[in-house]
């Protein structure tokens, strides 16, 4: 494991330790490293000003986290490994793959919803290719494609769903989500579309999600003949 400047690269405490995450001044610290990086990217935020965000000085910041590379790590991984969890506890259990997939949906933007700063960040590495995306991002994500994989091989044993590579499917759900997040606030300042459309809310995870879940669902559909209307 390489090591940077006395931490390891994956976001581990001296001598590989995971830190503490359940400690009130690391809480302090991701949220303003999610300010942060959500603000100016990885490349243009500073340790210094994630520290004095956090009302720590950069020493604690080390001793808790790492490096800008560990924060970072620890930024992204905190949110969408806790997704991961929810994701995997709230699909297993009893329900129709179409209750399942509702539910998944409701959870990633759920996610978004309580960390507004995550869809800034995931636009910013999607649009520079994820250069800075560290290992335990893939990791969550395959975990994470493997729990919607299973619903949508249920959903086919069962004959409600058609052949869909979990992959894309997850991008149709998470693209729109992290799209309509980063652009809701100049959707809701612009009065007279948001009328056309009945009013846009500036969450995701209540009729967004919905309509999201709709739509997926429809794509999901087993052709005609097995196909059973999705509500």
């Amino acid at each position: 494991m390489v090591k940077l400047n006395g931490q390891s690269e994956k976001g581990y405490g001296m001598g590989g330790e995971r830190p503490d995450k359940g400690t009130e001044t690391t809480a302090r610290i991701l949220e303003a490293a999610r300010d942060e990086f959500a603000e100016k990217g990885f490349a243009g935020a500073r340790v210094d000003t994630i520290a004095r965000r956090a009302g720590v000085n950069k020493a604690t910041l080390y001793y808790h986290i790492g490096d800008k590379k560990a924060l970072y790590a620890e930024v992204i991984h905190d949110v969408i490994g806790k997704a991961m969890l929810r994701l995997a506890e709230g699909t297993a259990q009893k329900g129709s793959p179409e209750d399942k997939i509702r539910t998944y949906i409701k959870i990633l933007a759920r996610t978004f919803d309580d960390n507004p700063q995550m869809p800034r960040i995931m636009m910013r590495e999607i649009a520079s290719g994820g250069p800075n995306l560290p290992e335990v991002f893939f990791k969550d994500l395959m975990t994470i494609i493997t729990t919607l994989g299973a619903i949508i091989d249920e959903g086919r044993a069962r004959g409600v769903f058609g052949e869909a590579m979990p992959l894309l499917v997850h991008f149709m759900a998470i693209g729109a989500t992290v799209i309509y997040k980063t652009l809701a606030p100049k959707i809701l300042a612009a009065q007279g579309l948001a009328g056309d459309m009945g009013g846009v809310p500036a969450d995701v995870s209540g009729k967004i999600a919905h309509e999201i879940g709709r739509l997926v669902l429809k794509a999901l559909a087993a052709p005609s003949g097995s196909h059973r209307e999705v509500s």
